[in-house]
């Protein structure tokens, strides 16, 4: 099981195509009674990957009938995040937890379906928001459209937890109570004078210091921004205290003020504008890359170039597949509505393998779904 798969890991996942590939996609509900509906859809899902590789004559039907069973696994299911997509071959089964719903799809086919995923491990979702406050410390991964906490070994965390009981005779000091890469959660032991004020302080940077770490390694070798969520003081503490992370930006509000739903919604519409801006840049980037013929908007030039390495951004306008043809040997790109494969999916796969990297469109001006900026 992977979760919240990354560009590397995605490109691992498209190295095991070999034969029939199989690709179910889904959205699903992470709380509620609504959780029943999870296994109710992806039966229905796995019964079409069933159909389809029945009529393939296909291999991989033992593997897609015992896949099935996992629709009585009442455990997984009450246990998911906002989508959910399994890639099954020859020797080869991976389930992927989703930040975001990908839309329902079954494809069965010579390759795996990761279009509707690729831009978000590429880090199209580059905003990591810290909800913070003098008590705890919350993180949160945002599209624009759907926002999720993040709730593993170290996060959500309190200063309680980080932060432990103070020996008053000996000066303020900091013990090494640390296991870094170790998995879990890692406490800071504190010892300061008395119960007054410089306790309080120095408790409180310690705690920020803490989480700075947490954050920093979340961080760590990726393309993410931090943006914060706290008030004007705690923010000031923890920019001066954190040293090894730079916030993007801050909003300025006590997340301790707001509810779950207020926090979330404030996170959502943050992240859609940032996304915005995103949009306006690649645009302009794009724009000047088909000026100098380093980039194209056209759906076969773009799919060619993919074949041949070319693409460094690949961008994406829809999200509806384009079926057709791709031969690279003869160098041709045609359509075929009733036979072909997906043809942005393709560009998608080639552009990973190559080292390129996905971004999807919020909102384009041009008509063309598909659009490449070149590396040479």
């Amino acid at each position: 099981m992977i979760a919240f798969p990354t560009k590397t890991q995605l490109i691992e996942i498209l190295g095991h195509e070999q034969g029939d590939c199989v690709s179910i996609l889904m959205g699903t509900y992470q709380s509620g009674r609504d959780t029943n509906q999870n296994s109710i859809r992806f039966k229905n899902l796995v019964r079409q990957a069933i159909e389809a590789s029945k009529k393939k004559n296909s291999s991989l039907l033992p593997k897609l009938e015992e896949l099935a069973n996992l629709a009585r696994n009442s455990t997984f299911w009450q246990y998911q995040a906002a989508g959910l997509a399994i890639y099954v071959s020859d020797h080869f089964e991976e389930r992927v937890l989703l930040s975001h719903d990908p839309g329902e799809s079954v494809s069965v086919g010579p390759e795996f379906n990761v279009r509707p995923i690729a831009s978000v491990a590429c880090g199209e979702t580059n905003l990591l928001t810290l909800a913070l406050s003098w008590e705890r410390a919350r993180l949160f991964r945002s599209d624009g459209h759907t926002t999720m906490e993040i709730e593993d070994e170290i996060f959500p965390l309190t200063k309680d937890e980080l932060v432990t009981a103070r020996d008053p005779e000996k000066q303020l000091q900091f013990s090494a109570h640390e296991s870094f890469g170790g998995g879990g959660s890692e406490t800071v032991m504190y010892h300061g004078h008395g119960n007054g004020e410089d306790k309080i302080k120095a408790d409180r940077r310690a705690y920020l210091s803490r989480v700075g770490e947490h954050v920093s390694k979340r961080l760590y070798n990726t393309d993410q921004q931090l943006v914060a969520i706290a008030t004007e003081e705690v923010a000031g503490h923890f920019d001066a205290t954190a040293e090894s992370v730079e916030l993007a930006q801050c909003i300025h509000v006590s997340p301790d003020g707001l509810t779950d739903s207020q926090l979330v919604a404030r996170i959502t519409a943050f992240a859609r504008e940032h996304n915005q801006h995103n949009d306006d840049v690649y645009a302009n980037q794009l724009g000047s890359a088909i000026a100098d013929n380093q980039g194209s908007d056209d759906l076969k030039e773009v799919v060619l170039a993919a074949t041949e390495g070319r693409v460094d951004t690949l961008l994406l306008g829809q999200d509806k597949p384009i079926l057709g043809h791709c031969d690279a040997t003869r160098h041709q790109v045609s359509l075929d509505e009733n036979n072909g494969t997906d043809l942005l999916n393709t560009a998608v796969r080639l552009a990973l393998k190559s080292g390129g990297t996905v971004r999807r469109l919020q909102r384009t001006s041009s008509s063309s779904p598909l659009a490449a900026i070149y590396r040479y």
